[in-house]
């Protein structure tokens, strides 16, 4: 009798011990989860800074180009104009040219 007494507080014994490493198991992978989430929020924040701070950037940058070819579009456009603007119009060698193709 007192060697299954022995065997059942060793058992007992093995019992406590599995669920002492089960409690700091679970106690640790709480605290696994609890810094990845942690860890998550500061690296999305930060993320969302640099992106935002090169989104900024590239719109600008962006901006400033079509701004520049825009300018650049509206002054070729009225160089145009005006080349065309400057040039004599001869009404009769046209309607003399037309007259020859069509009729």
């Amino acid at each position: 009798m007192a060697e299954t007494t022995m065997e059942i507080d060793a058992i007992n014994h093995l019992l406590e011990v599995e669920k002492n490493a089960s409690a700091l198991i679970n106690d640790a992978a709480q605290e696994v989860d609890r810094r990845l989430s942690e860890a998550r929020v500061k690296y999305n924040s930060e993320y969302k800074a640099r992106y935002d701070k090169t989104a900024a950037v590239l719109e600008a940058e962006y901006q400033n180009n079509h701004n520049s070819i825009a300018e650049k579009y509206q002054k070729e456009i009225d160089s145009y104009k005006e080349s065309l603007a400057a040039k004599p119009q001869n009404y009769e060698a046209f309607s003399s040219l037309l007259d020859k193709l069509i009729f």
